[in-house]
């Protein structure tokens, strides 16, 4: 079943003024019935005030990507995150976690629902064992920092691509992720067995999954087999490039994405034939092949797909 529809406004407008964004987060509330939004927050950088307030007005719930985190520092240490061999480096990203977690907390208080806070691995620097090890760590302390600061929040893992250190493209367009899927669900289940309340689940983006070279729909199959709940589905293309694709959120309006209206009708209806809840959502860029889109055509495409499913 498909209780709620997330529109990733910021990456198409995430350019743009204070002022301007929350216009279209007042929009998508409004006139288009959105108001479940995914935003990425950053440790040390608070969510602007002109989006508070709009997120306040409407009532909005949250799904809080913190990939971009990763991606960031990601580009100065290639060990940050929270699979880090190096218990140092592992140790500062979680406390830019729990920057990210006060934060939601004072959304929360705001008046805004926090939903999902989905976090990451970050990139590959060790073995698979070591990484996963390290992960798991992390994960069990998390679950306990956020049952705590947000019981009423869902701790996610967003599974993002694993390319090999060696393929063309650089970091973060690929290779942001230590953990192949298959490594990653048997951490997160590992997780699960041994902590109280409610259980981590997966979060998947359908760009994601096209870098990886897989066939997303088959991944989100997958997934709603195995023992690790699935949170939902981001839907994106990915850039064409003769190397593969890479990760910059083409539309389904640019006939190269790798993602069509028929993949996100396809998703939906997988989706409604689960037991068990799973959002589905869209995060696209105005970034198109040879050029790129307006940002009011690609956020009320969104917004009419999401709504038609």
């Amino acid at each position: 079943m498909i209780p709620t529809k997330v529109l990733g406004v910021y990456a198409a407008v995430g350019s743009l003024s204070p002022e301007e964004q929350a216009g279209w987060y007042r929009k998508a509330a409004a006139e288009w019935g959105l108001n479940t939004f995914e935003i990425p927050i950053l440790g040390g950088v608070p969510v602007a005030s002109e989006l508070v307030e709009v997120f306040a007005a409407s009532s909005s719930s949250l799904v809080v990507t913190c990939v971009a985190q990763w991606a960031t520092k990601g580009q100065s240490n290639p060990a940050y995150g929270l699979s880090s061999v190096d218990e140092a480096v592992r140790r500062e990203a979680m406390l830019d976690l729990q920057s990210i977690l006060q934060q939601c907390l004072t959304l929360s208080r705001a008046g805004v629902t926090i939903r999902t806070v989905a976090v990451h691995t970050g990139q590959r620097g060790g073995s698979t064992i070591a990484h996963a090890i390290a992960f798991h760590r992390s994960l069990s302390e998390l679950n306990q920092a956020v049952t705590r600061a947000l019981p009423d929040a869902e701790l996610s893992v967003e599974v993002a691509d694993n390319l090999p250190p060696d393929h063309a493209i650089p970091f973060p367009a690929a290779k942001k992720s230590s953990l192949a899927l298959g490594d990653l669900l048997e951490t997160v289940a590992a997780v699960n067995d041994n902590s109280p309340g409610r259980p981590l689940s997966v979060l998947l983006n359908w760009g994601r999954l096209l870098i990886n070279g897989d066939r997303p729909l088959d991944i989100v199959n997958n997934v709603a087999k195995s023992d690790v709940p699935l949170a939902g589905v981001i839907l994106s293309g990915a850039g064409a490039t003769e190397n593969g694709f890479t990760d910059s959120h083409n539309s389904h309006l640019d006939p190269q994405s790798g993602f069509s209206t028929t993949d996100a009708e396809e998703c939906a209806a997988l989706l409604k034939t689960l037991p068990e809840p799973a959002f589905i959502g869209m995060k696209c860029s105005t970034a198109k092949a040879g050029g790129s889109l307006a940002v009011d055509e690609v956020l009320a495409a969104e917004a009419d797909l999401l709504n038609s499913l």
